[in-house]
């Protein structure tokens, strides 16, 4: 569908800073209830940057972002968004991976 397509385009934009890229197989979309369901998000390695933190994600992943979208009030009321499993490894900053013997 092109407005699934145009969707993830927008999220993208919004999101693209700390999720891999989107792409409309990974939408559900409820436009009638405002909701938009996305699954399996793989978080960016570089996500926490922005935030000054003393470390860095070394995978992670959002098992599904819903966001609640006030359609026909987009600019009076707020876009919830909730998140359902999030999973982080992150390791300290400046750390090398380290790798076990044999791998």
């Amino acid at each position: 569908m092109v407005f699934e397509a145009l969707v993830a385009e927008l999220l993208n934009r919004g999101l693209g800073d700390y999720v891999e890229n989107l792409d409309k197989s990974q939408l559900k979309l409820g436009i009638w209830g405002g909701n938009v369901v996305l699954d399996n998000l793989k978080i960016k390695e570089n996500a926490l940057n922005d935030l000054d933190v003393p470390f860095k994600v070394k995978a992670g992943q959002i098992d599904k972002l819903t966001l609640k979208i006030p359609w026909k009030n987009l600019y009076s009321e707020a876009v919830v968004a909730s998140l359902d499993g999030l999973n982080l490894l992150v390791v300290p900053e400046g750390s090398h991976s380290q790798q076990f013997p044999g791998h």
